[in-house]
């Protein structure tokens, strides 16, 4: 938005502000425009911010990092992210967050299994909680009729599924299940519904409460350690300059654990051998470079809202405290 004022001289300016919203509510920080406002906790008021993607493995090293403006979903930093992981992925654990049907699609398309909860308005839509069978081309209502797909509403992503007339208006319960001023029955349903159907069998497994406590114990932690190293407040301006900062602080993060893990006798990670595949219940393939490693194993996540990713399995192998010996080849192959 451009105005122009006049000084006491009666010289002309052009001012220029810029805002967040069309109806110019929100107005931005004219020296950084970058910003975005959002509120960071319920019941604090909003703020001018950046978001802090990241992700980490179990561990709670952080494997790739990325700011974006604190307007954007979250779940739209992570096709960026999954780029810059070093390893393929096996799983991803997140919060409410994450559980667009766009993220759970590109996910699956990468044989990416995804644990991420349900928002209770995608639980509250889905067809099994109103007696419809979803059958994938078509719906069967609890008498039996059939409501087969009509158009697709590109707008909102949803597919409309319709019954006959005839078997409406014959239905027994029709009284109970039409809507007023509706002679047969239509059903919206989002185009994800299949994703999220397997998401709702997936979600009730041992395996994903597992991954959300893993998740939750890892994030807390390596928020905490981000925090000690003042990574709580940007000191620079302008999105690049901000994204240089998070890196610099996921580094020296990612330093100060390891420097704690050799202290532990703990050393660099290694691929798991058939015989320690074994032990953690995990897979062993061979890699590029001949030796063994698992398909399944270490996970984490780090985000304004957090991400837990699962990495072929690299455990951190016992050395000697005193003299840690690193690998310099990759995955460490010899």
């Amino acid at each position: 938005m451009a105005r122009s004022t006049v000084d006491a001289e009666g010289a002309e300016h052009e001012e220029v502000r810029y805002f967040q919203d069309a109806k110019g509510r929100l107005p931005l920080s004219p020296v950084d425009t970058d910003a975005r406002w959002r509120t960071t906790r319920p019941g604090k008021p909003s703020g001018l911010n950046c978001q802090d993607n990241a992700i980490a493995d179990r561990g709670g090293f952080i494997l790739a990092q990325r700011i974006t403006h604190a307007s954007t979903g979250e779940y739209k930093a992570v096709p960026q992210l999954l780029e810059r992981l070093p390893l393929q992925p096996v799983s991803l654990t997140g919060d409410t967050g994450y559980n667009a049907g766009e993220l759970r699609q590109l996910l699956e398309r990468r044989n990416i299994t995804a644990y991420i909860p349900i928002h209770p308005l995608q639980e509250s839509n889905m067809v099994p909680t109103g007696g419809f069978d979803y059958r994938g081309h078509h719906l069967v209502c609890p008498q039996g009729k059939i409501l087969n797909r009509g158009r697709f509403h590109n707008r909102d992503g949803v597919y409309q599924y319709v019954a006959r007339q005839k078997d409406c208006q014959a239905c027994p319960v029709k009284a109970d299940c039409l809507p007023p001023g509706q002679k047969r029955r239509y059903i919206g349903l989002t185009m994800y519904h299949p994703l999220h159907l397997r998401a709702r069998g997936r979600n009730k497994t041992a395996a994903y409460r597992r991954e959300q406590k893993g998740s939750r114990i890892v994030s807390e932690g390596t928020f905490a350690s981000l925090d000690r190293l003042g990574w709580v407040r940007s000191r620079l301006r302008g999105l690049w300059r901000v994204d240089c900062e998070g890196y610099m602080a996921a580094l020296a993060h990612n330093v100060l654990k390891a420097v704690r893990r050799l202290r532990q006798g703990t050393g660099p990670p290694v691929p798991l051998n058939p015989r320690a595949a074994a032990e953690y219940g995990v897979q062993a393939t061979p890699n590029a470079c001949g030796e063994p490693i698992p398909t399944d194993g270490p996970q984490g996540s780090r985000s304004t809202g957090f991400l837990m990713l699962s990495v072929p399995a690299l455990l951190w192998h016992p050395v000697p405290p005193l003299k840690p010996t690193f690998s310099t080849s990759p995955l460490g192959c010899h």
